[in-house]
């Protein structure tokens, strides 16, 4: 039998074998591989949206999909209802023990040459993966895995700050909660007619029945717990939300929201989208670079990955976005702070008050070299300028002075945008003796009689006070820390730590009055954002303000900004 082969099957059959001798000669071609495309929102993230709360209120107009952990849909809305609930049907809280940090180390070996001198010191230490892998797709675009040293466990935390105090050894010295005992509970779902649709001791996840336009709506979230702007808020948010039981076996509700649109949520929350463009643009690496820094260790034992608070940064979710913030997020797209060859854990604070304060004076923590205070000023205007102010003299003369430095908006002519700072840039506050005795001793649980003064005993470089005595005329307590200093001298917070004490003496000899000259808003570490929009509104652009507040680190693009 005779087979007929036409010239286009010879052709092609020449071709095939034409091919596979290359490849048997090892002369191929090179096919070029074209990368899956990426996600246009960036790599995921898990973000805590409410937490300390036994019941949420929801809608979803567009209707919702319950899901289980393997994505198996268990139960299906319907479009239009409102009203939807969650509630706490039972709760156990997690039990905690503490642990204290003493050190941090990037390989396994040397920490456990750590842990081996440790337990030749009489410690019981232990190993602690922190920090995780960050991918885009099938890419890994961050691994910020360390692992810390640390010895315990102790019962409490007061036991585990007790015993840091006597300790000589390790450059971290971090109390942080390990948990013995996770949560239980249980959770109902609640439809808008009171009907339990849903009762799981599992996680359960609600999606959205159209992926592409559906949002959930919380109403009455709480916003801003522990500051003076304490409020509830109805608040949305796009894709997979996620409810279990959390620690305080109350509900803990996660939002599973790729970074580029957490940052759209971020921005508008963080910043005044009326600032300068170049402004916005620099804190949108900023806030990019210190979320990527901080995944796997500020909420280490938790289910998620960051919290919506300004514990990690103020998320306001998607009715809080605006065009020019958003704006700002999509032309920086990808791009973070490096240095050393790591993501920059690039914290920021509203006002400095004209110089910025060293990570290691707030935090616990060896110094950073990208974190460490300046003068907010030019290069010219910073001559003049104390490099370093830990002396009363030059404190005293710094709050009462107004410096020409980046977050000086004192001028008749400022920009509507930055109006509000001038509250901030250089503030008073004043208190009765009375008044002032009750807030020390609500704050710190100590009883010390007639108020008599306030002593500094350390400043950091911007002359924010880190730790203070409280004389009284029955005794006296020591606060120590930025934040501490601040919470135990008001209803609420100072403005900030920068501050000095003049004191109006009553006609029985003791103070009438206690008055508070200081300077700035916030711990003042990092990137000063209203010194950003100065410096902004002076022509230089975000790259130039970013090297001004991170010295020695670069912007880099770790994912594509365009497909």
């Amino acid at each position: 039998m005779k087979y007929h082969v036409s010239r286009s099957k010879l052709a092609l059959i020449c071709m095939v074998i034409g091919e596979l001798l290359l490849v048997i000669l090892g002369c191929a071609p090179k096919v070029q591989v074209v990368p899956p495309p990426q996600p246009m929102d960036g790599p995921t993230i898990r973000l805590g949206i409410v937490q300390n709360t036994d019941k949420i209120s929801f809608s979803c107009p567009g209707g919702f999909k319950v899901v289980d952990d393997s994505s198996k849909i268990i139960f299906s809305s319907g479009s239009g209802g409102f009203d939807w609930k969650v509630r706490v049907k039972f709760g156990q809280p997690s039990t905690e023990v503490y642990r204290i940090v003493l050190y941090e180390e990037k390989e396994m070996t040397r920490a456990m040459q750590r842990e081996d001198d440790l337990r030749n010191s009489g410690f019981q230490p232990k190993i602690l993966e922190v920090g995780r892998e960050l991918w885009l797709g099938t890419r890994l675009i961050n691994d910020n895995r360390k692992y810390w040293v640390a010895v315990g466990p102790y019962a409490t935390e007061e036991e585990a700050y007790s015993k840091r105090e006597k300790m000589t050894s390790g450059t971290i010295r971090l109390v942080i909660p390990e948990i013995l005992s996770p949560p239980l509970g249980v959770l109902d779902l609640v439809s808008p007619f009171g009907r339990v649709v849903l009762s799981s001791g599992e996680p359960f996840s609600l999606v959205p029945a159209d992926h592409r336009e559906g949002q959930f709506t919380f109403y009455g979230v709480p916003v801003g717990q522990g500051f003076s702007w304490a409020r509830q808020e109805d608040r949305s948010y796009r894709g997979k939300i996620e409810f279990r039981i959390g620690k305080d076996a109350n509900i803990l509700a996660i939002n599973e929201i790729g970074l580029e649109n957490y940052l759209k949520g971020v921005l508008p929350s963080e910043m005044s989208p009326g600032f300068p463009m170049q402004a916005l643009r620099a804190q949108a690496i900023t806030a990019r670079s210190h979320a990527i820094a901080k995944l796997g260790f500020k909420h280490r034992l938790d289910p998620f990955d960051l919290c919506a608070g300004v514990h990690c940064q103020a998320y306001g979710g998607t009715g809080k976005e605006h065009p020019t913030t958003s704006q700002a997020v999509d032309e920086t797209r990808g791009q973070v702070l490096l240095y050393g060859g790591e993501i920059c854990d690039a914290v920021y604070s509203a006002i400095c008050g004209g110089h910025t304060e060293s990570s290691s004076n707030v935090w616990s923590g060896p110094p950073v070299a990208y974190l460490t205070g300046i003068p907010d000023a030019s290069s010219e205007e910073a001559t003049g300028l104390p490099v370093s102010l830990e002396s009363e003299e030059e404190v005293r003369a710094w709050v009462l002075d107004e410096p020409p430095v980046f977050c000086n908006h004192l001028c008749e002519d400022a920009s509507v945008s930055v109006l509000y700072a001038q509250k901030y840039f250089r503030w008073d506050v004043k208190y009765s003796g009375k008044e002032l005795e009750k807030i020390v001793a609500q704050k710190t649980g100590q009883q010390i009689g007639n108020l008599l003064d306030i002593i500094a005993l350390r400043r950091g470089r911007s002359g924010r006070l880190m730790q203070i005595r409280i004389d009284g005329d029955a005794g006296e307590t020591t606060v120590q820390g930025e934040l501490k200093i601040r919470r135990a001298l008001s209803p609420n917070h100072l403005p900030s730590a920068c501050f000095v004490v003049d004191k109006e003496i009553g006609s029985d000899g003791l103070p009438d009055s206690f008055i508070f000259h200081g300077a700035g808003w916030g711990h003042g570490v990092g990137m000063c954002q209203v010194g950003a929009a100065g410096m902004a509104l002076e022509g230089f652009d975000h790259r130039e303000i970013l090297l001004h507040y991170y010295q020695g680190a670069e912007v880099i693009q770790i994912y594509e900004a365009f497909f």
